[in-house]
């Protein structure tokens, strides 16, 4: 068995991290030896209610808004074992089994950079119908989405910072993100992040079995117009 870190990032939406975390807690029954939010508010009100809230975790708390991204590389300095659920506050696990489920991609498939516990946006996914043991996956297609927002080079190859299974080891490989160049909007920067994963030859995988997670933040991004830190 595998040591596992959750790690929660918010910012300003402290009522969706509460059912986040609840959904977390109450479905999830693989053992987690550390418990990380990171919140990127800046607001000290908010900092003192999530001490007040979650007693044994640790805490990354922004002393101003920094951004996601940066927050992400700021978060992962505290994690200490090599597989880690990264999740935004804004999904909400609905069935367990998914760390299991995960890590016996992982595990099997090094090349193999995180898992997407459902298919997130409808995002297109690559035929066949996988299988390791009793877990149902596929893998995520390359190139997709290309020309979006105008930007003829754009090609996203399955990174997301949405939910998902991730190894520290990967990670570090192209650490830190904020390093990474990238032109456009907040989404073109995750697809930089990508493309870097992607010319070390990975890739993404989906859960096919079931949906693991959905998204209550519809409607409530912190991502107005993409041009956001």
């Amino acid at each position: 068995m595998q040591n596992l870190t959750v790690i929660f990032f918010s910012c300003q939406r402290l009522d969706l991290l509460y059912r986040s975390v609840k959904a977390l807690n109450e479905i999830n029954t693989y053992p987690v030896v550390d418990f990380i939010i990171v919140n990127d508010s800046g607001d000290k009100n908010i900092h003192e209610e999530l001490k007040r809230s979650y007693k044994n975790a640790t805490f990354v708390l922004n002393e101003e808004n920094v951004g996601l991204i940066k927050s992400v590389d700021e978060g992962y300095k505290h994690i200490e074992t090599e597989y880690f659920f990264h999740c935004e506050d804004d999904w909400v696990i609905t069935k367990n089994g998914f760390i299991e489920k995960s890590l016996e991609i992982m595990e099997n498939n090094p090349n193999i950079e995180e898992v997407f516990l459902a298919d997130y946006n409808l995002m297109p996914l690559d035929e066949p119908l996988l299988m390791i043991g009793n877990t149902v996956y596929k893998i995520v297609s390359e190139n997709y989405q290309k020309g979006l927002n105008g930007y003829n080079d754009f090609a996203w190859h399955g990174f997301t910072t949405a939910c998902g299974l991730k190894r520290m080891s990967d990670y570090k490989k192209v650490a830190p993100y904020t390093d990474i160049p990238w032109q456009g909007t907040i989404w073109h920067r995750e697809q930089a992040i990508g493309e870097r994963y992607h010319d070390l030859g990975y890739r993404s995988a989906c859960l096919m079995d079931d949906e693991y997670a959905v998204n209550i933040g519809y409607g409530r991004s912190e991502y107005v117009n993409g041009n956001e830190k």
